[in-house]
């Protein structure tokens, strides 16, 4: 009596353990599997060749703007024998020409003729850009622009972002058309600009922000060259902005204490307005942002 006792309490104990077994199985059956956790989207980035292309070429139009802007707000001086022969040629252009007895209408004509000629070479001096060659390479601009524009609505650019590049890009043909130089170079920097922001949807070797520093750079020289001191001075202010918030990443401290000081100076040189002063300064301080650039990007390979 007692064995069959045990026996039942046994075979009570192995149903309870075979019902909970079935409990958790099928528990775990109708739960529904968890989602896979998604990967981080900064690894799934890839850089765009065509975005790279798109800044090369915009990259080159604003050297072509910029060359002849240079030239003409910012020359170099000119040496004491060039200074001479133009002094000397004033001073013959300043001389009335001698009547003869007879006031003849001849010689009125001749002297007229002569002091037309100084003002029309003077006009013929001031370099101009290769109007056809920025034609064509803006040309080729619009359909670049036109390949990389589904690429970056796949990546995430916004319709505004779409937009505000397409108009800026037809303000600048329009300034082409017009041969207005220096709206062309604020232009096609604007652009370049542009160009940083859709970095930011790509992977990248640096901080996008880096080439802000470039940017707005650049567009402080160029406003204080036309005589606009206060952008000029809200644009380096930016500059300086940009590069607090990228210097933390540049890894070589000598390239980091070069870019600091090449900006202060370029902001010193904008204050005292020297336009000679002020081209040399830029190109230092644009010459050390792209080696900080490049350090940051040689430290992203080692990794």
């Amino acid at each position: 009596m007692i064995y069959c006792k045990g026996q039942r309490i046994w075979a009570y104990i192995a149903l309870l353990i075979t019902l909970i077994i079935c409990t958790s199985l099928a528990a775990g059956c109708s739960r529904k599997p968890e989602k896979s956790t998604p990967r981080n989207l900064e690894t799934e980035k890839k850089e765009s060749p065509a975005l790279k292309k798109l800044q090369s070429s915009i990259e080159s139009i604003i050297k072509e703007y910029e060359k002849i802007y240079l030239m003409q707000t910012a020359p170099p001086p000119k040496a004491p024998q060039e200074e001479k022969q133009q002094e000397s040629s004033q001073e013959g252009q300043s001389q009335e020409p001698q009547k003869s007895e007879s006031g003849s209408e001849d010689s009125k004509q001749e002297g007229q003729q002569k002091q037309q000629q100084p003002s029309q070479s003077k006009e013929q001096t001031v370099p101009q850009p290769d109007w056809p060659k920025l034609e064509k390479d803006i040309a080729d601009l619009h359909k670049q622009w036109n390949e990389f524009q589904t690429e970056a609505l796949k990546s995430g650019a916004t319709s505004e972002m779409i937009h505000d590049f397409s108009n800026t890009l037809n303000q600048l043909t329009v300034t082409l058309t017009n041969q207005a130089l220096y709206e062309g170079l604020l232009t096609v920097n604007d652009l370049y600009g542009k160009t940083v922001d859709f970095e930011k949807l790509f992977k990248t070797k640096s901080p996008p922000e880096a080439k802000k520093i470039i940017y707005y750079g650049r567009m402080a020289v160029y406003k204080i060259l036309n005589g606009d001191e206060m952008g000029a001075t809200e644009a380096m202010n930016n500059a300086l902005i940009s590069w607090e918030n990228v210097k933390s990443q540049v890894e070589d401290p000598n390239e980091a204490a070069k870019v600091q000081f090449s900006l202060d100076e370029l902001g010193q040189a904008i204050t005292e307005r020297d336009p000679n002063l002020i081209k040399i300064k830029a190109q230092i301080a644009q010459d050390n942002v792209q080696n900080a650039i490049k350090s940051m990007e040689e430290s992203k390979k080692d990794q």
